[in-house]
């Protein structure tokens, strides 16, 4: 016999009451008893859902990831790279920036958890840089083979800067890595 379905609108409310108090109070200030507070349920209903404060926001950025980061067409990789990167680098500015750090910090200490979040965020992000890469080889802008290295530069500068400067993340510094790698890959 199984359970009840679970209810989307408890999820999203979890969702939207982890960003909130993310943003509000920063990521060590917040708690599952906050969480559920804040989104109006009892601390068992998200430790039925979740078994750490950390997979929470996992949840919580994957969410927002998925639905505020773009998967640009502009026509040339070049303009797909600067587009996703600018929007990337802006997003890294806010609540998006705290929690990708707090998560990357978790996951030093934690294989297992180190794995969940490659899984759940960054290989979705990782998707659509190759869903770029993809388009642009059709169009005949891309001959260099290898798309998982560079999906490792696209992002790879993005988590260094990320961690230790991340006011240096601006539009500037995703056109500069956008003509790097379209310099380095074009079809010749």
């Amino acid at each position: 016999m199984s359970g009840r379905p679970r209810d989307p609108g408890v999820d999203d409310a979890i969702l939207r009451a982890t960003m909130d108090l993310v943003e509000e109070n920063g990521y060590r200030a917040v708690s599952i008893e906050g969480i559920a507070a804040r989104a109006g349920i009892s601390k068992q209903t998200v430790y039925r859902r979740y078994r750490s404060k950390g997979e929470v926001i996992l949840d919580a950025l994957a969410a927002f990831a998925a639905g505020k980061l773009p998967v640009p067409d502009t026509g040339t990789l070049h303009g797909d790279l600067t587009e996703l990167l600018t929007m990337t680098f802006a997003a890294q500015q806010g609540v998006s920036g705290t929690l990708n750090r707090a998560l990357a910090a978790e996951a030093v200490g934690d294989e297992t958890f180190a794995r969940t979040v490659w899984e759940r965020l960054i290989l979705p992000r990782r998707d659509v840089v190759r869903s770029l890469l993809e388009r642009a080889r059709k169009r005949g802008e891309l001959a260099y083979p290898d798309d998982d290295f560079l999906i490792d530069l696209v992002y790879g500068p993005m988590w260094y800067r990320l961690l230790f400067a991340p006011a240096t993340l601006d539009a500037d510094y995703a056109r500069r890595i956008a003509d790097t790698i379209t310099a380095l890959t074009s079809a010749r």
